[in-house]
């Protein structure tokens, strides 16, 4: 068994189903080079996964629109989202619920009111459904739309709170729900206290809060100054909005006494407390973290820095199941071997489930009749394992991983370690 930062030891059955991980995209990469790549377009000679038999098709093309960043600050998991929906379709013959997909990618810009015109501008051409966006403030700006318009928004991110959600649906998760699924692990851990640090911005606000109010609950204490989180920049620290130097935070740490680290932290800030971390007084403190902290491209730029952090997410590329086998063998075919990100497994979810409301409310059926097929709809089978929206919140009730950096071979992965309690409706 190997051991962790702080956390359980790994179980040797851990190691094999990464070696086993590990030659699938090995296989994969190498029929990418070949040519055999899951096509990238409509209609591509796609894996023919989980369609259901004997669907009617119709003419009528359904519009959809993808709402996503794909060249700013967000961009790279605005390019997943978008060829996880992409590849889900090309394996369907280009088609939703047996109708032919009209997708329109649409850049949701860099502020939230340039999110809201691009909303405004999906609905008017004609979009029966948006999925996105993928910035937390840009969410809040379009959810008002969406409802108005009476034009289903699919969230493939972390959604904040929002009063009217009777056309607002997700795939990916509320953003309290990942410190939630993961405080009852570290407080049998841990048991002593934890710094609670993140992001000055909404989402990461959210995220270390449902860790502090879960972990609180269950008579956790938080090591930060006056036991409340910290969030960065602090205006006792340093004005910048960005923090690129975190060693005032990490000298707070090592003087509060605590016994182990929570973080969110989103982006560049992510890489850069990774790795400032690795190099502090705290390097030994076992570190958790939200599972976007060491997510897809982000722990390529982390490297060997990020080993041994855990973190939950609602997905880890190596659950062994054969539809996460065969959508982690699509993608890595058609990404240079590369594991698929929580953003390209939501991208790739929002299609399915689209593709089974659409296909629900009828051949010729518009927004709101798929909107309403939506909320009848039931389990919904995924690479992530099964999963249904919940009533009261619209977002999945579902597993949540336990996964660990680790390096397997010569490449750095998240592995799982154990699934997690399921959080109730």
């Amino acid at each position: 068994m190997a051991a962790a930062r702080g956390g359980a030891p790994v179980a040797s059955a851990a190691g094999h189903r990464r070696r086993a991980f590990a030659a699938l995209l090995l296989a994969a990469s190498t029929a990418a080079s070949a040519g055999c790549a899951y096509g990238g377009g409509y209609g591509g000679g796609g894996l023919a996964y989980g369609d259901p038999a004997g669907r009617p098709d119709s003419h009528t093309p359904f519009p959809v629109g993808l709402l996503l960043d794909t060249s700013g600050t967000n961009g790279t998991g605005g390019v997943d989202a978008r060829d996880g929906f992409e590849l889900y379709v090309s394996q369907h013959a280009g088609r939703l619920g047996g109708r032919p997909a009209q997708v329109t990618v649409a850049n949701e810009g860099p502020t939230p009111a340039a999110t809201a015109t691009t909303m405004q501008g999906l609905v008017a051409a004609g979009a029966q459904t948006v999925v996105g966006p993928i910035d937390y403030a840009g969410y809040e700006s379009v959810a008002p739309l969406a409802d108005a318009a009476h034009v289903p928004l699919i969230g493939v991110v972390a959604r904040p709170d929002l009063t009217d959600i009777s056309y607002i649906w997700n795939v990916a998760f509320l953003s309290t729900e990942p410190g939630a699924a993961i405080a009852p692990f570290i407080y049998n851990h841990v048991k002593s206290p934890v710094f609670a640090i993140g992001g000055n911005y909404p989402g990461d606000w959210e995220q270390v809060r449902g860790f502090v109010d879960s972990y609180t609950a269950l008579g956790g204490k938080l090591a930060n100054t006056g036991g409340q989180p910290t969030f960065t920049p602090a205006a006792t620290f340093t004005p910048a909005n960005d923090t690129t130097d975190f060693t005032p935070y990490l000298q707070a740490i090592k003087d509060s006494g605590a016994k182990a680290v929570y973080c969110a932290f989103t982006g560049a800030e992510a890489v850069r407390f990774v790795q400032q971390y690795a190099r502090s007084q705290v390097k030994d403190l076992p570190l958790y973290a939200v599972g976007l902290v060491t997510d897809g491209p982000l722990l390529k730029q982390e490297g060997p820095a990020a080993t041994n952090i855990t973190s939950v997410l609602n997905y880890s590329p190596d659950v062994d199941t054969a539809a996460n086998r065969a959508f982690v063998s699509a993608w890595a075919a058609g990404h240079d071997g590369q594991e698929p990100s929580v953003y390209a497994l939501d991208g790739y979810d929002a299609a399915a489930l689209l593709d089974q409301a659409v296909a629900q409310a009828g051949p010729n059926a518009g927004a709101a009749a798929v909107n309403a097929a939506i909320a009848a709809l039931g389990r919904i089978d995924s690479p992530r394992g099964a999963w249904q929206l919940a009533s009261t919140t619209h977002a999945p009730i579902q597993k949540w991983y336990l996964r660990r950096v680790q390096v397997d071979g010569t490449a750095l992965a998240n592995v799982e370690i154990e699934e997690l309690a399921t959080l109730p409706d």
